[in-house]
């Protein structure tokens, strides 16, 4: 089951005594597993847990599983990246039938909970057994247009109000993200907690401080371009430079939001649409979509489809060294020529 809906069933009077916690967002996955633990062993105590690691060998296993508690009402037991999850980790297939019988029948006194970074193949046997006799819960790495309830629910907990106009900026910039960190945006969340009078987060004091942040000043970029400020592109574009981000880097954030804005383009060309429509098009927020309808407005398709071919011969030459000097500078200068 997912996240958010195995949240839901932790509420649950009765606990499993399987828990497979997969997917590859760790802060995902670690939220998850400190709120079960909290439920299972309320108390904090220590001669409840046992720990193992990604080496441990079956037998070690079954006699943690068979062992009875003494100073705790149970035994919760954690491996962390199992092998047998990936690979055929049994020494025979008596052993390995021995760990589906362990899996299938775990003693009343214990807890067994597994945890690992890749995804269950479900077509597998173990797979399986695990959703039939457990709760497996998927941490899939959240997208732009998923992030939203997160980060809504984050900001309750931290107690921290955003401007709805920051709260769109903050969007914006995880949209820019070549992949989500929900620990780095976290990270960056809880930051805004420690500033003095801060019930409601604006816009400027969102502004200065993230400005140190490559993923930012990329998105400040793009924010010039679209808007055809030039020169402030071109100023951006250096600082950038200068700072040791590669062009290439540059470059990937400008296809991406290049090519949302044809997307939206076309299909404001295409019939009569809102700023809804669009965002359930593209999978934007509405106000974000919004935003690109407005700067959609300034740009002929033929524009944008003209500089997205530049941007794409300008991945080549760069990869293959071949790159004109000034090469990106003179594709933003076409791009937002009036």
């Amino acid at each position: 089951m997912k996240y958010a809906e195995a949240l839901q069933v932790l509420k649950r009077p009765t606990p499993y005594k399987l828990y497979t916690i997969t997917g590859e967002e760790t802060y995902l996955a670690n939220n998850f597993l400190k709120l079960l633990l909290k439920k299972l062993n309320p108390q904090e105590d220590p001669e409840a847990l046992q720990k193992f690691d990604a080496n441990t060998e079956l037998p070690q296993i079954f006699q943690a599983l068979d062992s009875s508690p003494f100073f705790s009402e149970k035994n919760i037991i954690i491996i962390d990246e199992p092998k047998f999850l990936k690979e055929n980790f049994a020494k025979s297939k008596k052993e390995e039938q021995e760990l589906f019988n362990y899996l299938a029948d775990i003693p009343d006194y214990s807890i067994l909970i597994l945890k690992t970074l890749g995804k269950l193949d479900k077509r597998k046997k173990l797979s399986k057994l695990l959703e039939k006799t457990g709760m497996v819960v998927e941490c899939e790495t959240l997208t732009p247009w998923t992030v939203e309830p997160w980060l809504k629910t984050r900001l309750q907990e931290l107690h921290l109000r955003f401007a709805p106009e920051a709260f769109t900026y903050f969007l914006e910039i995880i949209k820019a993200m070549d992949t989500i960190s929900l620990d780095f945006i976290n990270q960056e969340l809880t930051k805004l907690t420690l500033l003095e009078g801060n019930n409601t987060i604006d816009l400027p004091t969102l502004k200065e401080n993230l400005a140190s942040i490559p993923e930012v000043s990329a998105f400040r970029l793009w924010e010039a371009l679209s808007t055809k400020r030039v020169s402030a592109a071109l100023n951006l574009y250096n600082i950038q430079i200068q700072s040791g981000i590669h062009p290439l880097q540059i470059l990937g954030l400008i296809v991406r939001q290049m090519r949302q804005l044809w997307q939206v383009k076309v299909l404001m060309g295409q019939t009569r649409v809102t700023p809804a429509i669009v965002a359930k098009e593209v999978k934007l927020h509405p106000f974000i979509a919004e935003k690109i309808m407005n700067q959609a407005k300034g740009f002929s398709l033929e524009r944008i489809e003209t500089t997205i071919q530049a941007l794409c011969e300008a991945d080549y030459q760069l990869k293959t060294g071949s790159a004109p000097p000034a090469l990106m500078e003179q594709i933003f200068i076409e791009f937002t020529k009036k």
